[in-house]
């Protein structure tokens, strides 16, 4: 019974998955006119448009009376796809627009064209090309109305193109004829979407009105751009450019015309130039296309260009406070830290050649201070080897009463040396009592160490000879007072 359940839920499931993904066909009223559709529902019972749509009204036209009206398109997962293709037809026959193009995932894609004619003559021929929404490639624009004080312009063409990214790019020529009959010429240059070059004049006078010109300096930047969003050198102040809204006042609307769906409504009065976008429904409703213009910067106002800014503004805080707290660390003779902080700092900045010029002055300085501790710490261990060992000499009672000349004239040798080597090293020795070796130089200790060595291997010499049969060094000694030749008596070997 339990099995039976579950197979007649599941049954049941399916029929209902089943039914809901079955294609449906509606056919009758939609908004002021007829439309035939094919849809699914899913499972949420959402009614989704897919295949075929066909859409009929008449309507009344500004200028044109009533019209019939006429599209076929198709959907794809509720959005439109495929060709579209509209037509507007005047009852009374003397009037015909059309428009045709293809489109993908809700938004236009490759050429679309449209005109509209009255009486068997052209009043607008456009045609224009499109990546997902944004136009590519050629664009074109041709205006004549029937009637010239209807509107602006008695006489409007455009041409022009944009790259890639859809960016106004190369040249764009606006000729037109105003409300006053005066036939006007605006070319254009872009790159990229910077305008480059424009120059506004009359063509029949050719008085110019405007003149702009800046196409070295914007062809100079291009041509050093390494990477998109990236930036150029130019006399050394670093350049980049940021997207803009179109700035161009006759192009606004003739591009809004193609894909501005704000205005747009199914009524008995149609706002639109382009009759594709009064079905609204399934397609990518955005102004990107209208961010088709870029202006050069300075590097700092572009977005990354900021972000860079503020990281070298860090950087250089984070220098700066090593940089300080590096040099109070030297000028506190704390050598190992300001090492560190230079060190520290030079990586950040490598360009920089304070922090590089201390480093080598620090490990010297630091080298120098090692040397310097081990020296003092020798010739302080010598010093009181040397006075331990001169006590203990002297307090031999061997050496003093059974080897008396010895003793008298090592005494003799002894203490005039130690009042030479005191005298010759007196600043040394000073520095060190009252300790301030700063003032004391390596090499100044190293000659104060080699007399300290000197003495101690004067003192040892004599120390080999206690307890010894002396008697014929005593013999030469016993003549002599003066410690210079008794030194040398020493010196002889033995």
């Amino acid at each position: 019974m339990f099995n039976r359940t579950i197979s007649f839920s599941m049954l049941t499931l399916i029929g209902i998955s089943s039914y809901a993904q079955s294609p449906q066909t509606y056919k009758g009223a939609y908004a002021n006119g007829y439309a035939e559709y094919n849809y699914i529902e899913n499972d949420k019972l959402i009614k989704l448009w897919n295949g075929r749509f066909t859409y009929k009204d008449t309507m009344e036209v500004a200028g044109r009376g009533e019209c019939d009206v006429l599209i076929n398109g198709a959907y794809k997962d509720d959005q439109k796809s495929a060709i579209w293709v509209a037509t507007l037809k005047g009852l009374d026959g003397n009037s015909l627009e059309t428009s045709t193009g293809p489109m993908k995932d809700g938004m236009k894609i490759g050429l679309w064209t449209h005109r509209l004619t009255m009486n068997d003559k052209d009043i607008k021929v456009a045609s224009a090309s499109f990546t997902r929404d944004r136009f590519t490639s050629k664009f074109e624009y041709k205006y004549n109305p029937v009637e010239a004080s209807i509107g602006e312009y008695q006489e409007l063409n455009v041409v022009g193109s944009f790259d890639s990214k859809g960016m106004l790019d190369g040249e764009w020529t606006t000729s037109y004829v105003g409300k006053d009959g005066v036939r006007m010429q605006e070319l254009a240059r872009y790159q990229h979407g910077v305008l480059a070059f424009r120059v506004v004049r009359e063509l029949e006078t050719e008085i110019e009105k405007d003149r702009f010109d800046n196409e070295a300096f914007v062809t100079d930047f291009w041509s050093k751009m390494k990477l998109p969003d990236s930036n150029a050198v130019i006399n050394d102040e670093k350049y980049g450019v940021i997207k803009e809204m179109c700035h161009q006042e006759s192009l606004v609307p003739l591009m809004n015309s193609w894909n501005d769906l704000r205005t747009v409504v199914v009524s008995k009065i149609h706002g639109s130039s382009i009759p594709t976008t009064m079905i609204t429904k399934g397609e990518v409703q955005s102004n990107k296309y209208l961010v088709c213009e870029q202006k050069i910067v300075s590097w700092k106002e572009t977005p990354k260009g900021m972000l860079e800014w503020q990281e070298e503004q860090r950087i250089l805080e984070e220098y700066q406070s090593n940089i300080t707290n590096a040099d109070k660390a030297l000028e506190e003779k704390n050598l190992e830290e300001a090492l560190r902080l230079y060190r520290l700092s030079s990586a950040i900045k490598k360009d920089e050649d304070y922090p590089r010029e201390q480093i080598p002055m620090l490990e010297q300085m630091i080298k120098d201070r090692a040397t310097k501790n081990r020296l003092l710490g020798s010739v302080g261990e010598k010093k009181s080897m040397l006075d331990k060992a001169q006590k203990k000499l002297m307090d031999d009672e061997t050496f003093m009463k059974k080897q008396d000349k010895l003793y008298g004239a090592y005494d003799l040798t002894y203490s005039a040396r130690l009042r030479s080597m005191k005298n010759d090293h007196s600043k040394t020795i000073t520095f060190i009592e009252k300790e301030n070796t700063e003032l004391i130089s390596i090499p100044e200790l190293e000659a104060y160490e080699a007399s300290l060595d000197d003495l101690v291997q004067f003192q040892n010499k004599v120390s080999l000879l206690i307890g010894k049969d002396t008697k014929e060094l005593e013999k030469k000694l016993k003549k002599l007072d003066d410690a210079g030749e008794i030194e040398k008596i020493f010196s002889m070997p033995p």
